[in-house]
């Protein structure tokens, strides 16, 4: 429901808004250069190719995190309905694989959005809307919060089983691999790693990450569009914490654990 989107904006709205650029307004897919949701076949890779594509495939998944971390973010989420963009702080505790916390603050530091999952679960909670949804593998009740995206970028972005390669173009090349759920298709080059992902369910999302390394490093920003809504959320990471969080904070946050 298109709806869902726009009331989770109105409820994180923290401060200002600023509309968005007319360009981008026309369509939520400006950013991968077409409609994700139209598919493409592609073709056999060559021997040769193959075996680049597997050791740049291997090469970015031993770059993703192991360790848990802490990251200071800054989130603006589109409007879909009216091209406005809302903006928060907050932070991101995430154990690789296992779960993550998002916590976003508005004013007075008062908790505006709280947001943890798992492989399996999830809860959302907005306290100033008096909203608090949970769920398991399905996201039918997300209320249009990228809670697929957390799952997917935070937890396990690269990882899976590789399926296809293509060189397209001279400095990048696109890999077709098998995640959790659905084929993802990722193109890399020396300035950006773009991932487009079909759910087996039928939903389509991508994330755009501006770095062809997904290691979490300050100023590193991404862009995560969901297909079914025209939900748009920019992250940037304003500060990456060299210690570990404690590991209660990864703990259903009905159960008792620590704050972020």
């Amino acid at each position: 429901m298109r709806w869902r989107g726009v009331v989770v904006v109105g409820a994180i709205a923290l401060g200002g808004c600023r509309p968005l650029p007319a360009a981008l307004r026309h369509s939520p897919y400006t950013v991968i250069n077409g409609d994700p949701r139209v598919k493409e076949v592609p073709p056999e890779p060559t021997q040769a190719e193959w075996n680049d594509a597997r050791a740049h495939f291997v090469a970015l998944q031993r770059e993703v995190p192991v360790r848990p971390y802490v990251e200071r973010v800054r989130v603006a989420v589109l409007d879909p309905r009216s091209g406005k963009v809302v903006q928060a702080r907050g932070a991101v505790a995430v154990h690789p694989g296992q779960a993550a916390r998002m916590v976003l603050l508005g004013p007075g530091g008062t908790t505006a959005l709280d947001l943890w999952i798992t492989p399996d679960r999830w809860r959302v909670s907005i306290p100033a809307a008096h909203i608090e949804r949970r769920g398991g593998r399905d996201l039918g009740d997300a209320l249009g919060l990228p809670v697929g995206f957390v799952r997917w970028w935070f937890l396990a972005p690269i990882a899976g089983e590789l399926l296809y390669t293509q060189s397209t173009a001279a400095d990048e090349r696109t890999l077709w691999f098998k995640n959790d759920g659905g084929v993802i298709e990722l193109r890399a080059n020396a300035e950006r790693l773009l991932a487009i992902r079909r759910a087996e369910d039928g939903r389509v999302d991508g994330v755009e990450w501006l770095s062809p390394s997904p290691a979490p490093r300050p100023r590193r920003q991404a862009r995560y569009i969901d297909a079914a809504i025209g939900v748009r959320v920019d992250v940037l990471i304003e500060d990456v914490s060299p210690d570990e969080p404690d590991p209660a904070a990864f703990l259903d946050p009905d159960e008792k654990g620590t704050p972020l």
